[in-house]
């Protein structure tokens, strides 16, 4: 368990952050936090000294404690967007980031695109560059999320900078200053047209959990009782979209085999290649009826390789995936999908982060999921045996 103080300071953190530079530089004094606290004295000296060491905070003989000067530049003299995309040539190529890139240079403020390249080292590169010439505003696809991060310090201190921040997809879950609300409370909210103000870092990210939920609920109503797995081993959407659908199996009382789910390394490779795809089949898939994929495209390459096999889709396997706004397309027809709805994500994280930057409360978005049909998912194989058999 945390010590009192340290807690503190970390409360104090992200109050500072959450003021940026146009905030009340004053904090409370000792007394104050001590009643809302309900700590002594000395421990909050000690939070206090924390933050005095980092440079956070000063202290003024006779008037209290204020946050530094040096915390916050006046102004940011860059007017510069920064993009953080695993694949820039993919990014590059998208209609939807192209109009992402639009928005913000009509609004006065040239994009930068950097890619991680799904690498925490370069990832850290990159914002240790940033650092040197901060930005003013940042649009971020995490890094192996479900990973430890060594750069969390870098971030926090970009946004002590002024840099306004906001994730697509996963954030880092150490960074808890990052808010999150569910659909449910974002809807209420809209209706009460109070955003929340405290919202110094935004996220727009899919109900990966509901959506998990929402797949096997699905593949549970045709009759499939055995259902295996494909899932990225450093996401933590992935990890995300497990728990939905292990939820799912365990309240309708299904039964279910952790071996049956493939974990796979995109650090090594994209996506499983045909060689760990055949060994799936073979192995993982062998007692199943039904298969969930981590996207449409490691889909497609699971039917093909099940096509080889003489296994037919639907009809011997069904094959289920999280998708994206576009539908994909394979041998066996439309791949049946959950995807979020009808949105257009860098556009409306386009339009929050500058909202953001202008002073405006806004807050992060949980993107509800639907089930989109397609042919590539049927009525259980009845007569399935224990295990496939191979010529």
């Amino acid at each position: 368990m945390a010590l009192k103080y340290f807690t503190i300071a970390e409360e104090l953190r992200k109050e500072i952050s959450r003021r940026g530079p146009q905030g009340n530089p004053k904090l409370p004094t000792e007394a104050e936090l001590m009643r809302v606290y309900q700590v002594s004295r000395q421990t909050v000296r000690q939070a206090l000294s924390i933050l005095l060491a980092e440079g956070l905070i000063e202290k003024k003989q006779g008037s209290g404690t204020y946050i530094s000067p040096s915390v916050f530049p006046k102004a940011l003299s860059s007017h510069n967007i920064a993009l953080l995309v695993s694949d820039a040539a993919a990014c590059t190529a998208s209609d939807e980031i192209q109009g992402a890139n639009t928005f913000f240079r009509e609004a006065g403020y040239p994009v930068s695109i950097f890619s991680t390249e799904n690498r925490t080292a370069r990832e850290r590169e990159i914002l240790k560059a940033l650092l040197e010439k901060p930005v003013r505003g940042m649009l971020v696809q995490g890094v192996r999320t479900a990973f430890p991060n060594p750069n969390l310090a870098l971030y926090r201190e970009l946004l002590l900078k002024g840099t306004s921040i906001l994730f697509l997809g996963d954030a880092y879950p150490e960074l808890n200053a990052f808010p999150s609300i569910s659909e449910a409370a974002l809807r209420t909210r809209e209706r009460e047209k109070t955003p929340d103000p405290d919202a110094s870092v935004l996220q727009i990210t899919p109900d990966d959990r509901n959506g998990g939920e929402q797949l096997a609920r699905h593949l549970i109503s045709l009759g499939h009782k055995k259902i295996a797995g494909i899932f990225r081993f450093d996401s933590l959407s992935s990890r995300k979209q497990y728990a939905g659908v292990l939820h799912a199996l365990c309240e309708s009382s299904q039964p279910f085999d952790d071996r049956n789910f493939l974990w796979y390394d995109p650090f090594a490779a994209q996506a499983p290649d045909a060689k760990l795809l055949l060994s799936f089949i073979r192995i993982q898939l062998a007692s199943c009826t039904a298969v969930i994929c981590q996207d449409e495209a490691i889909a497609g390459r699971l039917i093909l390789e099940l096509e080889k096999l003489g296994l037919s889709v639907p009809q011997r396997i069904s094959v289920a995936a999280f998708g994206g706004r576009e539908k994909y397309e394979n041998p066996a027809g439309r791949i049946t999908c959950i995807a979020c709805q009808d949105v257009s994500p860098w556009k409306t994280a386009a339009r929050l982060l500058m909202a953001r930057i202008n002073g405006k409360p806004v807050s992060s978005i949980v993107q509800p999921m639907a089930l989109r049909h397609g042919e590539s998912t049927g009525p259980a194989y009845r007569s399935h045996p224990e295990s496939f058999t191979f010529s």
